[in-house]
């Protein structure tokens, strides 16, 4: 099909009122049409979150001359199945295509040369990818969790497939690596687990550490040794990364941490262990693990890092132990079914983010420790009715309690020096006692 008939079948060009372009480059749409077709010769980039989040969007025509996809350019564009991307793109920057859930196909045309990290992350429905063979490097992340991927062809020009580059890719049964690939990043293909063989090229001088799922045969034709893979990679007491694709886990005694991303989505885990000695829990420990229904955090812990249980989905309770003394920034943001929560008496402060999005999240009580509450902390929790706040507290931050659509009123004690803009909604009652 020539460009004039693509186009045709995307409809009439889009009025160019409808976009924010200066010097070339599309800063945003303003329109709100289903179907776009950005007009010729008016633009050469497509900038950074030109149309992210129009979840209305649901085709898209890019003209001849565009040579720049910008970073964040399309994400969660959720609606959108169809985009045509013209063979003058050279460029296909980080996160572009980030959360697309309804992209079946994409075609990479020839001229790109990099796509770039978490470009197609998340995009769910994605059945089939072209890569021209003008594409040298696949970068982090690329097309991970890309669940409804089966195949892939990896093109001959291809050097270098970077870290996590079809991490989760779960469907995916069958994958060739040409012997132009002289690197293979850390899990670029872990979580892989429909993968049960796969053929390493002699071209290969570098393989990340568990590159491969445990359960894939692998025909190593490199001088890279593969070692074995166990269901925890643990070094100096801490847990580095979960192997393993267990629905319940339980963590072998010893270990003393839990590292960044050890257990980072882990889709299909719905319960674990932790046992006593753990102090510490990493920053996005269980982030994106959306199953996970049950865990128990012992005594003895005294962190939980920024991220550590973010878009745990599934959550409906966790029990904070007295000796946690630190909450990171974003800890639970966007556990949706967290109904209800305890904070111990050794929390100093309630970091940025750190409950936002918790939509079920009905009440909770701040104990007498607690000095400031950060921005954004509980922003967005919809079903929040009641909240306590102790003479303790100085400060509440910007947006700290923005769409809290069922908070009515809340009693602010004396003690508060500072609350930023937009701490609360407009409606709500502040009573200072």
């Amino acid at each position: 099909m020539d460009e004039s008939s693509l186009r045709k079948d995307c409809g009439q060009v889009s009025p160019i009122t409808d976009f924010e372009i200066e010097d070339g480059v599309l800063k945003e749409y303003l329109g709100d049409s289903e179907t776009v077709v950005i007009p010729e010769g008016v633009i050469t980039d497509i900038g950074s979150d030109a149309f992210g989040y129009c979840g209305f969007l649901k085709s898209i025509y890019i003209p001849d001359g565009v040579t720049s996809i910008g970073e964040l350019a399309f994400s969660w564009c959720e609606s959108l199945e169809s985009i045509h991307i013209p063979n003058s793109v050279t460029s296909i920057r980080d996160l572009a295509f980030y959360k697309c859930r309804s992209l079946p196909s994409i075609h990479i045309p020839d001229g790109v040369t990099s796509i770039g990290d978490h470009a197609f992350d998340g995009c769910d429905s994605l059945e089939s990818i072209y890569i021209s063979d003008s594409v040298t490097n696949i970068e982090s992340w690329a097309f991970s969790d890309c669940k409804s991927l089966a195949a892939i062809e990896i093109p001959d020009s291809v050097i270098s497939i970077g870290d996590q580059a079809f991490f989760g890719c779960e469907a995916l049964t069958s994958v060739h690596i040409p012997d132009s690939v002289t690197e293979i990043g850390e899990e670029a293909f872990f979580g892989c687990y429909a993968l049960s063989s796969i053929e390493i090229p002699a071209s290969v001088k570098k393989i990340g550490k568990h590159a491969f799922p445990s359960n894939t045969a692998i025909r190593n034709k490199s001088s890279v040794m593969i070692p074995p893979i166990s269901d925890f990679d643990i070094e100096h007491g801490t847990v580095k990364r979960y192997l393993g694709k267990s629905n319940s886990v339980v963590i072998p005694t010893g270990v003393t941490s839990i590292g960044n991303n050890a257990f980072s989505r882990c889709n299909t885990l719905t319960a674990i262990v932790i046992p006593d000695g753990i102090t510490s829990i990493g920053e996005k420990a269980f982030e994106f693990c959306k199953s996970l229904t049950s865990i128990v955090i012992p005594d003895g812990v005294i962190r939980i890092g920024d991220d550590a249980f973010a878009c745990c989905f599934s959550l409906p309770s966790i029990e904070i132990p007295d000796s946690v003394t630190s909450i990171g920034d974003d800890a639970f943001a966007c556990c949706y079914a967290l109904a209800s929560i305890e904070i111990p008496d050794g929390v100093t402060s309630i970091g940025e983010g750190t409950f936002a999005c918790c939509k079920s999240l009905t009440s909770i009580e701040i104990p007498d420790s607690v000095a400031s509450i950060g921005d954004e902390a509980f922003t967005d929790c919809y079903s929040l009715t009641s909240i306590e706040i102790p003479d303790s507290v100085t400060s509440i931050g910007i947006s700290a309690f923005w769409k809290c659509f069922s908070l009515k009123s809340v009693k602010i004690p004396k003690s508060v020096t500072h609350i930023g803009e937009d701490a609360f909604l407009s409606d709500t009652k502040i009573i200072r006692v």
